[in-house]
């Protein structure tokens, strides 16, 4: 399987395009901007992991053409915390989920090893006129 394209705006922080400014390119900016709240037709009973995620998510690169992802990922977790009270490891469906948990989560940058594929924010310009001396 290929790896997934790495968004232009992760590359452009990363510096790639500071070594190879020939391979610049725009990719689409999504929808619109990133809306913490939870899309209306989410059940009641996900409303707890939607704003469990949210609070953790790196929203670096997150636009509202995300909010879909974060809310199978909600979906997901309301269903392994509601498995886990039912019985845990043990119930059938708990693997499933489990696995399907881990990867939206992998998706969202929600991962050690995920992370690591999203750059830190660069500092704001500072107001300081002798900051960068």
């Amino acid at each position: 399987m290929a790896r997934p394209r790495t968004p232009s705006n992760v590359l452009d922080l990363r510096g790639a395009f500071k070594k190879n400014p020939d391979r610049t390119r725009e990719d689409s900016e999504g929808a619109g901007p990133f809306n913490p709240e939870p899309p209306d037709n989410l059940p009641s009973s996900c409303l707890p992991a939607w704003r469990f995620i949210v609070e953790r998510l790196p929203k670096i690169v997150m636009s509202s053409s995300d909010e879909l992802a974060l809310a199978q990922a909600a979906r997901c977790l309301a269903g392994v915390w509601q498995l886990d009270e039912a019985g845990g490891a043990r119930h059938p469906d708990f693997k499933a989920l489990n696995a399907a948990l881990k990867d939206w989560l992998m998706q969202l940058g929600m991962t050690p090893i995920a992370r690591t594929k999203i750059p830190a924010q660069k500092p704001g310009k500072s107001s300081n006129p002798f900051g960068d001396i």
